[in-house]
């Protein structure tokens, strides 16, 4: 590996000099230094080197699943961030299989898991509660994503194992890099992975600060979003391989099968069972990235009655049956059903429309497609009789 010896330049002339590097035995910081940089600067990691979806970065908080260093982006995606100094070298050989477990932790999580860890984390260090999606609209203002579709996202991310997984180090150990035996112990995970040294230089000589940081990506690894994983038994010890398979191209989009295995397995059937209804019935479901649509020509133009999401549905309001110009007879009689459960009936005088699966029961999921069903089914034959 080559080093990059940064200069301070002080004039149009060229007049400067040669930053002298802080060498990594001097211990002028420790971890949690390392830790509460990145948190203040997010900037500093180079994640789009890495995969560039994942930038630009807003963090989220220190050890939150006991993970060092947690942010997202815009797009919902996560990275995970574990910091090792050199002079931890032991850690660095444990460090790939450390990461992952974390990795493998959030994967057991739901949205709202994490958003009431980034909530307790903001509290008891700034004593201020806000979510997820608060902290990211105040880092990134102009942002358009609405925070039901923010929450599908990190919700996918979070049911599929998709992250940027980042190892950061005053200097990274080769044997850090040697990866394959590990990786190949989580095959389920859709992750990248990548190991950045932070060098710190000195501004002025003979003193410790201030200093320059100069992030360096010292290697990557794009990690296969599938396995095949065969046990070969011949009358000996069993043999076990494990063979990357070669992704599709990605859609953009869900489709019927992924959708129904990221919603919670208590509802999964009962979805299932009401979307094979709609499409044999020939209403038109619309997929999105994480979630799917459920709309109906009504007078030569199709409406949305009913979405969606892998953590969250939405319900039909008054204000959406006066927009679409529909019948209030057939809306009242949808509204009256779902006022039969006090979840579902709150939500709906308090003019909400979604709400998290966590929050219902198996049995209020069941009352809004069973209403949903009803309701498209009533307005379908009004609309083919004209």
């Amino acid at each position: 590996m080559v080093d990059i010896n940064p200069y301070l330049i002080s004039d149009a002339e060229a007049s400067g000099r040669r930053l002298t590097p802080i060498p990594v035995r001097n211990k002028i910081f420790q971890e949690g230094w390392l830790q509460e940089l990145l948190h203040k600067h997010p900037s500093i990691l180079p994640v789009d080197y890495l995969d560039e979806s994942y930038a630009p970065i807003v963090s989220l908080g220190r050890e939150i699943a006991s993970i060092d260093n947690l942010f997202v982006s815009p797009s919902g995606l996560i990275t995970v961030v574990e910091t090792k100094l050199w002079r931890n070298s032991e850690a660095h050989r444990t460090v790939v299989a450390q990461i992952l477990d974390y990795a493998k932790t959030l994967t057991t999580w739901t949205y709202d898991q994490l958003n009431k860890s980034v909530v307790s984390y903001m509290s008891k260090q700034f004593g201020e509660q806000i979510s997820i999606y608060a902290i990211l609209k105040r880092a990134f203002p102009k942002i358009e994503i609405g925070e039901v579709e923010f929450q599908a996202k990190v919700q996918d991310c979070l049911t599929n194992g998709k992250f940027a997984l980042i190892i950061v180090g005053d200097k990274i150990f080769p044997e850090a890099t040697q990866l394959v035996e590990i990786i190949q112990s989580a095959p389920h995970l859709q992750f990248s992975m990548g190991f950045v040294e932070l060098r710190c230089y000195m501004l002025e000589r003979g003193s410790n600060w201030p200093l320059v940081v100069v992030p360096n990506f010292v290697a990557k690894t794009k990690e296969m979003t599938r396995a095949v994983v065969r046990v070969i038994y011949e009358e000996k010890q069993p043999e076990v391989q494990v063979d990357a398979v070669e992704e599709e191209k990605p859609t953009g989009r869900t489709n019927f099968p992924i959708f129904v295995a990221s919603l919670p397995s208590n509802i999964r059937d009962n979805f299932r069972s009401y979307l094979e209804r709609w499409m044999k019935a020939g209403y038109v479901i619309y997929w999105g990235k994480v979630g799917f649509s459920l709309r109906i020509p009504w007078k030569g133009k199709l409406v949305t009655i009913f979405d969606a999401y892998p953590y969250s549905l939405g319900l039909f309001s008054e204000k959406l049956t006066n927009q679409y110009g529909l019948p209030m007879d057939i809306f009242e009689k949808y509204k009256s059903e779902i006022m039969n459960s006090p979840v579902l009936g709150s939500l709906m005088t308090a003019g909400r429309r979604y709400l998290n699966y966590t929050d219902m029961t198996p049995d209020d999921v069941i009352l809004v497609l069973q209403s949903t069903d009803k309701f498209v089914h009533e307005l379908s034959d009004i609309d083919s009789s004209r």
